[in-house]
């Protein structure tokens, strides 16, 4: 039996593409082949409507990836200008341990067991990256590392301190979906600590 490819691109940036020229050539050559007006207009319009739908997808993205990057700078400077404060508030003579419990500024005085500790992680894969969520353990962050399927290595992809990770790492083959492995380990501010994460594995098509 033969079986043939579909002439329908897997992809949403090969399908934009595809759909363009389907509405342009349909306008050439839909009266010649035996199509009415209206039946062309529906099909450009339908044609219209799915690179609407990408290109509105597309702007989504970058706008997600702008906001992520902003709220991480707003985050760092200002987390950073309050715990300069609160170290100074602790030391100035009205303070007291029912003050800074009012504020939420006394550790929980909760200790974590390292050779219990194991990170819990997730991924989903989005058109153009992976989504990683994380359990860091009440630890000061992760550490990410990524694979393709069947390598032995792993490649760092850096530390997180809060979720999630966007790794926008392109395909190794252009246009080619690949099976990707996470894995985490716990890291408290100097250096990794805890077992691995159990390995996220996916297929991601860019």
């Amino acid at each position: 039996m033969k079986v043939f490819a579909p002439y329908i691109p897997g992809t949403d940036g090969n399908l934009a593409v595809w759909a363009g020229t389907y509405k342009e050539k349909l306008g050439l050559l839909g009266e010649s082949i035996g199509l009415g007006p209206t039946e062309i207009e529906e099909q450009q319009t339908a044609a219209q409507s799915i690179i609407d739908s990408v290109n509105k997808a597309d702007l989504k993205k970058v706008e997600m990836r702008e906001a992520t990057t902003a709220k991480e700078l707003v985050k760092q400077a200002n987390l950073q200008l309050i715990r300069a404060t609160v170290l100074r508030m602790k030391l100035l003579p009205g303070y007291t341990a029912n003050a800074g419990k009012e504020l939420g500024v006394i550790s929980s005085g909760q200790t974590v067991d390292e050779n219990g500790l194991k990170p819990v992680i997730s991924a989903v894969s989005f058109r153009g990256y992976v989504s990683i969520s994380f359990n860091k353990q009440r630890m000061f962050g992760v550490s990410l590392y990524s694979r393709l399927k069947g390598q032995l290595e792993w490649q760092s992809l850096g530390t997180a301190k809060t979720g999630p990770f966007i790794d926008y790492a392109a395909l190794a083959e252009a246009d080619r979906p690949e099976t990707r492995e996470y894995m985490a380990l716990c890291y408290d501010g100097v250096e990794e600590a805890g077992f691995p994460s159990d390995i996220v594995t996916i297929v991601h098509g860019g």
